[in-house]
């Protein structure tokens, strides 16, 4: 008697059954291989990436770009790359590498680390779960320069191709920047410009701090405060370029240590440009924004910056994307044989115990700081006196980006109560210049005015106007106190100015 397979192929049956059984091999094999493609070129439409469908997800979102250059294309996964096609590195659907090649984008990544936070967070938006993204920077990120901010702006590009990227995820972006304000201001006040819900934090402050130790131990409470969020938020160190500084090294070159220490990313314009300016200075004018029809203005990068900075950032998130993918096809888990000698990835989103910038010993805990803060760049807690005579709020030209408390005259004074923490340490956040004309101050905790600290508006340092914050007092107990601040007769300004511009006050 026959066997079943030789029944099988006998005859019109056999016939019909085979062409039945290759019509469904060519339908599943069209499903895995079918390309849903985000082209973001000048008024292309494409279909933004969503999970593969055999994750049941919700079909491909239409999404529309008008700007004029190519900034990504998001793809189905051939068979030999796990993920969206542009994770075939520099193959023909990554456009990022095409348009910058992969040595700019090697050396815009300064420092990748683990990403254990990064990729939660990208998992959790490709899961269609809401994100939230909060940015610190400065005049750069607030848009200086730009003619139309909503749209040029690389934060307004880098949300843009991350809802393309993530289309089904609903993403929310506060841009917190302050211009001409650094790491000193934000790593207590930061909490005044973003909220504590954040899902994902980018640091833009490399230019805004000078190369000084204080700015470095600023910038490392910074990143302590922000990694110890309820959500434990990735943060990522976007380095803009600066070049009308006495050093082209600025305070960026002491986040990038403290980075990852924290094992932080760090993304890095600098890197990838710097070099290539030198050996053809004009493309400084491509690059920067101008101050003048004849000057640039080297400080603030143009439109172009802006979308460099973006698809750098981009860039890096569609590499840990498909790292994410990589691992989810082809896992591939670490094993320890050291019986606890070295690290797990148990410990890989934890905040270290102890600072960079301290001594080392066995025991210590650092503290977690509650940091309070009173800003003329808020509206949540803003920089009002208890009691005042001879300050007022103030604007330059009506710029309002850049409000002060100002007095202009000695013996002015203002009082403000402030809630102080353990780190027993009351600041004042104020303007220093060269130019401006700006005086001294002489600010004490309670009484004790003997006790009080000088402030100097003037300082001799070339093109350089910016937030400085002083310490009144680092030896004063947690509670409740009042800090003075008065306007003094003596001053260190060339012209003998006495006005004196105030942004903030906090303790910790």
């Amino acid at each position: 008697m026959p066997g079943i397979r030789q029944y099988l192929f006998r005859g019109p049956q056999a016939v019909t059954l085979l062409i039945l059984v290759n019509i469904c091999t060519l339908f599943l094999w069209y499903n895995d291989r079918k390309d849903l493609e985000v082209n973001i070129f000048n008024g292309i439409e494409g279909e933004a990436y969503c999970p593969h469908p055999h994750h049941h997800a919700m079909g491909p979102a239409t999404v529309t770009h008008t700007e004029t250059v190519a900034e990504t294309v998001l793809s189905r996964p051939k068979a030999e790359v796990a993920g969206p096609a542009f994770c075939d590195s520099c193959g023909p659907h990554d456009l990022l590498c095409l348009q910058y090649g992969d040595h700019t984008l090697a050396r815009s990544r300064v420092y990748e680390g683990a990403n254990a936070r990064f990729r939660r967070v990208i998992k959790k938006a490709m899961a269609g779960r809401p994100i939230k993204i909060g940015v610190l920077g400065g005049s750069v990120t607030n848009g200086h320069g730009l003619k139309q901010n909503k749209v040029e702006n690389w934060t307004a590009r880098y949300l843009k191709a991350w809802k393309a990227l993530f289309p089904r995820s609903e993403t929310v972006l506060i841009n917190g920047a302050v211009p001409a304000t650094g790491s000193g201001y934000f790593s207590m006040c930061w909490g005044e410009h973003i909220e504590e819900d954040m899902d994902l934090i980018i640091i833009e402050l490399a230019i805004n701090d000078q190369r000084i130790e204080e700015n470095a131990v600023a910038y490392e409470w910074l990143l302590r405060g922000l990694l110890d969020l309820p959500k434990k938020p990735a943060i990522l160190n976007l380095q803009t370029i600066g070049l009308a500084f006495p050093q082209i090294s600025t305070g960026g070159d002491h986040h990038t240590p403290i980075s990852a220490y924290y094992d932080t990313p760090v993304i890095s314009l600098r890197n990838a440009l710097a070099q290539h300016i030198y050996n053809n200075a004009s493309l400084d004018e491509h690059y920067f924004s101008r101050v003048n029809p004849e000057t640039p203005d080297w400080r603030h990068v143009n439109v172009h910056g802006h979308k460099l900075m973006s698809d750098l950032l981009l860039s890096y998130t569609q590499r840990q994307l498909c790292a994410i993918e990589r691992e989810k096809h082809d896992p591939r888990p670490w094993i320890d044989s050291s019986e606890g000698k070295l690290p797990g990835t148990d410990i890989l989103e934890d905040i270290p115990r102890l600072r960079l910038l301290q001594k080392y010993d066995r025991t210590s805990i650092t503290s977690r700081v509650k940091p309070f803060c009173l800003s003329t760049r808020t509206k949540k807690h803003p920089l009002v006196p208890m009691e005042s005579e001879g300050w007022e709020m103030w604007t330059y030209q009506g710029r309002l980006a850049k409000p002060y408390l100002r007095a202009t005259e000695p013996g002015s004074y203002a009082k403000f109560d402030v809630q102080v923490g353990v780190m027993n340490r009351v600041r004042v956040t104020y303007l220093r210049s060269k130019t401006f004309g700006l005086g001294d101050v002489w600010c004490w905790i309670d009484g004790n005015k003997k006790g009080g600290t000088r402030l100097s508006g003037y300082w001799n340092v070339d093109n350089v106007n910016i937030a400085i914050v002083g310490v009144v007092s680092d030896k004063t107990p947690p509670g409740k106190h009042v800090l003075t601040c008065e306007v003094m007769q003596e001053t260190n300004d060339q012209g003998k100015g006495h006005e004196f511009r105030m942004i903030a006050v906090d303790a910790s």
